[in-house]
């Protein structure tokens, strides 16, 4: 099945990356303690070990990045946002950190020992050419690793699912490539052969995003989501109550003991290695 990429590229990667600029905060703040649930299959999954140069592609606020300087390893965060940068530069300041498209990376062949990308896959407008260009740094011999949202997790899939149902999706967004077409171990292994890795490999991995209620959930995806921020603002006063509450009836069969949630989160984590 062919990668699916953005039918208007520049204005899709306009839309992210001013979605990022303004957001990256506040996904550190909502989702950086769920994603780092992640950063040890990750690592594992690319093999990195003390002394290899590892890039961090999408590196956002730079988890995956501080991860691998805590193995030994010398690592660059590369992403596409200056505000990404500058809050990763701050949270992670052993590491070297620089601005760029991961679609056309700003290093020679054969760069680095390991390539790594933490969900930022569906993020940029071709992603294809992303793996690829992850495919020309790594050195023969090493690993590059990627993360994605599944499928069948809830947190995402619930805003679209809230909406269709109590207001509308017909909102003026530009076309991007799906938000879940790496979110099957299949998937995944089908992309990464495209692009053209060899000895590829996916595992599934179970996570949980742990959060007060239903306002906190809210205030997360609008603080710290691009798409799925612009679905819900633009949803009318009364649609957005009625959101709301198709929302919260869902989310209490994940309901702790305690009385916060526990919404299952879970990832596809896939590699490949240098085919040479």
């Amino acid at each position: 099945m062919p990668i699916e990429q953005s039918r208007d590229p520049e204005r899709f990667g306009a839309f992210e990356l001013s979605g990022w600029n303004s957001n990256i905060a506040g996904y550190e703040t909502a989702f950086g303690p769920v994603a780092r649930q992640t950063v040890p299959s990750m690592l594992d999954a690319a093999e990195i070990r003390s002394g290899m140069d590892v890039l961090d592609v999408c590196c956002g606020p730079g988890a995956l990045t501080a991860a691998v300087v805590e193995r030994g390893g010398r690592a660059v965060g590369l992403d596409f946002s200056p505000a990404a940068i500058s809050l990763a530069q701050t949270l992670v300041p052993q590491a070297r950190f620089q601005q760029g498209d991961a679609q056309s990376l700003p290093f020679p062949a054969a760069s680095f020992d390991a390539v790594l990308c933490g969900y930022g896959l569906m993020h940029v407008p071709q992603p294809e050419m992303a793996l690829r260009e992850m495919l020309r740094v790594l050195r023969p011999g090493g690993r590059a690793a990627f993360s994605a949202w599944d499928e069948s997790g809830v947190a995402f899939p619930l805003v679209y699912e809230a909406v269709r149902a109590c207001g509308t999706m017909d909102v003026p967004l530009p076309q991007g490539p799906g938000f879940f077409q790496f979110g099957t171990r299949a998937r995944m292994l089908e992309a990464m052969t495209e692009a053209g890795f060899g000895r590829v490999n996916a595992v599934s991995v179970d996570q949980d995003w742990h959060v007060g209620g239903v306002d906190q959930y809210l205030e997360a995806i609008l603080k710290g989501t691009v798409r799925a921020r612009a679905v819900l603002a633009a949803q009318t006063k009364d649609a957005a109550a009625g959101v709301r509450a198709y929302i919260a009836d869902y989310l209490n069969r994940f309901r702790t003991p305690a009385g916060a949630l526990a919404i299952p989160m879970p990832a596809v984590v896939g590699s490949g290695g240098h085919p040479g």
